[in-house]
Order: C-alpha cells, then structure tokens, then sequence
C-alpha cells in the first residue's frame, strides 16, 4: 500500500507566491479581454454612414432586394407599418446602453449592443432625459403628432454628442438628420442650451 503526504508546511510557506500567480494571470486575461473588446468597438477606421448602416428596416430590403432581382421585381421594402395605439398617445421610448465608453455618436454606434439590445427599456413624457446613469448612451424614438400643419424648428442640446433624425412619413426608412450635436465627442452643450452650435436647430420641416 502506498502512502502520499501532501507537503502542508512547503504550501503554507509558498502560499504567497501562488496568490500572486493567480492575481498575475486573471489580471493578464482582464488586460487581454478588455483589449479585444476595445478593438472591435473603437476600431475608427470602421466607417457607418449615420444611420442606413445599422437600420434593420433597410438590411431586410437589401435581402429583399437581392431575391427581387433575379426575378426582375424592383426594389421593395419589408418595412410594414404597425397601426397605432391610442394608450401610448404623449410617449416615446427610451433606450439605455450601459457600462459603454465614448462621447461620439460614431462610438455608440460601434457598440455590439446598439441599437437592438439595449441594456434596459422604459418610455419617457419628454423628450428630454435627467441622466441617472455612468458611462452610459441614449436612443429615444417614437412618433410625432403635429397639433397642426405648419412649419416646425427642433433643436437638441446634450453633453456630449447627440443627433436628432426624422423621417416626414411614418417609414422609418425615410429617416434623415436634421439637427446634432457634434461628430469628434468633445462638442457639449448645457441643458437647454441650444444656441451654441449652428447645428442644434434643423431648418423649418414642413
């Protein structure tokens, strides 16, 4: 029979050293992690146009488009709109991505969250957000309801980058930018502030 000794007194004196290993090697695969994940989300020589390139609307009519164009069919939109609903009448939604490092619009985009899979969902009054939140970006969409036809300004202020897209039917596919906040992510404004940058307030939409 064989008799194994385990050499308590050699761990006790060397227990040090293997705590000191392990902090080395998850500390190494933090820095390794961290550095992949900045690689993919802060590659800049990554170009989006500012927002057909991650409209699903327009990816599902790129398919569309692909199977309509061996059939000879022109170009056809999947969007379908959704009637509305009275109970959701002075709402709009709000997207909240988390945990997420960047000032620039082009940044929020290139997070592997956006725009689909936010961290959390609610619905906001106003179309304007007390932050409750760090490291964080916001998507706020919904429809409009003009109380009468006329021509209209809209402006945005943030700290740091913001844009403000519209699209003058119910499509979303139609979506173009009319006001922003800045493209580098140093540009800010206070709350409220909207005449600071010529490019907060959008021409008159009609």
């Amino acid at each position: 029979m064989r008799t194994f000794f385990l050499p308590l007194k050699k761990l006790r004196r060397n227990v040090k050293y293997f705590l000191f290993g392990a902090v080395l090697i998850t500390g190494v695969l933090a820095a390794y992690l961290e550095f992949v994940a900045t690689t993919n989300t802060w590659n800049d020589n990554t170009q989006f146009s500012p927002w057909n390139d991650m409209n699903p609307y327009k990816h599902e009519g790129e398919r569309e488009s692909g199977r309509a164009r061996g059939k000879g069919r022109p170009w056809e939109s999947s969007f379908i709109p959704q009637p509305w609903r009275p109970e959701y009448k002075g709402q709009a939604n709000l997207h909240i991505f988390e945990d997420w490092c960047g000032s620039s619009i082009a940044q929020l985009r290139k997070n592997l969250h956006y725009p689909l899979y936010p961290h959390s969902r609610t619905t906001v009054k106003k179309l304007a957000v007390t932050p409750r939140w760090t490291n964080y970006g916001l998507r706020i969409f919904g429809y409009l309801h003009p109380h009468s036809d006329g021509k209209y300004l809209f402006a945005v202020a943030s700290d740091d980058n913001s844009e403000f897209w519209l699209s003058l039917d119910d499509s979303p596919v139609n979506v173009r930018l009319l006001a922003l906040v800045g493209k580098t992510g140093a540009e800010w404004t206070a709350p409220g502030e909207f005449g600071k940058y010529v490019s907060q307030t959008s021409h008159p939409v009609e």
